[in-house]
């Protein structure tokens, strides 16, 4: 009896570490709107290419670039760290959140929740998306 209810058990076991297993794969996932190879090949399906512009191997700053090398100081109060290389702190515009740069590493360990700071920082645009912006700390000390 114990045997009858054993093998139902360890074949759903199996089918489920299975289907974990393939949706696990190490390629990123599709984009919206991307085609596949797959879906290249089939016959039948019309795919849709778009043109790549072509890049000249003389490349000029691009008003963007310039707006990411551009340092900004604000001051505000340390709420905490948020993880290994992320610093929260309540600016103006309220709760924000900063990425640790170079020299900033060891900054979270000599400030106090509730500290006033002031930092310096950049910020870069993620991707093509103007809207996501990536704020990464050049400076971060306690306020006198």
């Amino acid at each position: 009896m114990r045997l009858q209810r054993t093998v139902p058990a360890m074949a759903a076991t199996a089918l489920l570490m299975l289907s974990l297993t393939a949706c696990g794969g190490n390629s990123p996932a599709e984009a919206p709107g991307e085609s596949s190879s797959a879906a290249a090949s089939s016959p039948g399906i019309p795919v849709q290419t778009a043109a790549v512009p072509l890049v000249s191997p003389v490349l000029k700053p691009s008003s963007s670039a310039a707006a990411e090398s551009e340092k900004i100081q604000g001051s505000g109060t340390y709420v905490g760290q948020m993880d290994t290389h992320s610093v929260e702190i309540m600016t103006e515009e309220g709760p924000t959140a900063f990425e640790l740069g170079t020299g900033t590493a060891d900054a979270p360990e000599l400030l106090e929740m509730d500290d006033p700071v002031v930092f310096t920082y950049v910020e870069k645009i993620v991707g093509n998306d103007p809207v996501v912006i990536q704020r990464i700390l050049s400076s971060l000390t306690k306020a006198d």
